[in-house]
C-alpha cells in the first residue's frame, strides 16, 4: 500500500454491521490496523440506520446474512437510498448470495461483494472499500456486476430454487406443487439444471444426490 492510499484509507469513515463477533471484530481490527476511523460497529439492522443518521459514514460494511428479519441487503437498500454517496461493502458466507435466498433483491449500483473468508486479507478488504467509494463517487456509477460462484455462473433463479427444494429431499411433484407449477416442468428444469452444472449423465436419483452434495457444499451446510 502505497502512502496515498495511506491517507485515502486514514480519512475514512467507516461503520461495520456484522452479528458474528469474531468476524467483527476481525473487519474492525483490520481497518484500524491501517488508520481507517470505525466510527461504529454493530451487530444488528435495528439501530445501524440510526448510527448512520448520527454519525454520517463515508461507507459500510454489513453482512448480508444478519439472522431473522431483515438482511444486509435490505439495509444496504434503505441506506443508499438515504445517502446516495455511501459507499457499500456487503459480506457474504456465500460466493453466491442467491445461496441466501433465491429471490434476493439486486444490490445498491456499486455494491462491493467480499467473502467472509478473504475478511482477514487487508488488502482485499481496502480494495474493496476504495472501489465502493469511488462506484458512488462517478457521475455514472457502474451497473452492479452479477456476483455468483463458478459452478453457479449459468444456473438461474428457477433452477437454483429447484437445487434448493431438491437438497431438501422433496420430490418432483412435492416441488412442483411448492412452485405453483407442473411435474413436467419440474423435469425440464432439473435437466437443464443438470446440464448448466455440467454433471455426469445418469440415472435421476444419482443426478438428484449430486445436485444435494453441491448444494450443501456451496452453503457449507448439511441441511438446505
Amino acid at each position: 500500500m502505497n502512502l496515498r492510499d495511506t491517507f485515502f484509507m486514514a480519512r475514512l469513515r467507516v461503520m461495520v454491521v456484522e452479528d458474528d463477533d469474531f468476524t467483527r471484530s476481525t473487519v474492525v481490527s483490520a481497518l484500524q490496523i491501517q488508520g481507517v476511523d470505525v466510527v461504529c460497529e454493530t451487530g444488528s439492522v435495528g439501530p445501524a440506520m440510526k448510527l448512520a443518521d448520527g454519525l454520517k459514514p463515508d461507507a459500510v460494511i454489513l453482512d448480508l446474512d444478519l439472522g431473522a428479519g431483515p438482511t444486509g441487503m435490505d439495509l444496504a437498500i434503505g441506506l443508499r437510498r438515504r445517502y446516495p454517496k455511501l459507499g457499500i461493502v456487503l459480506l457474504t458466507t456465500f460466493e453466491d448470495p442467491r445461496l441466501l435466498h433465491p429471490k434476493i433483491p439486486s444490490p445498491p449500483t456499486g455494491t462491493e461483494y467480499l467473502v467472509k473468508k478473504q475478511v482477514g486479507e487487508i488488502e482485499l478488504l481496502y480494495k474493496s472499500l476504495q472501489k465502493a467509494i469511488a462506484n458512488v463517487s462517478k457521475a455514472t456509477t457502474p451497473a452492479i456486476e452479477k456476483h455468483t460462484s463458478p459452478e453457479l455462473a449459468n444456473v438461474t433463479d428457477s433452477q437454483l430454487e429447484t437445487m434448493r427444494l431438491i437438497a431438501q429431499g422433496l420430490s418432483n411433484a412435492e416441488i412442483a406443487k411448492v412452485r405453483k407449477v407442473t411435474e413436467k416442468s419440474i423435469e425440464q428444469t432439473i435437466s437443464r439444471l443438470v446440464a448448466n452444472l455440467n454433471l455426469p449423465k445418469g440415472a435421476e436419483n444419482n443426478q438428484r444426490v449430486q445436485i444435494s452434495k453441491l448444494y450443501f457444499r456451496l452453503t457449507g451446510s448439511r441441511t438446505a
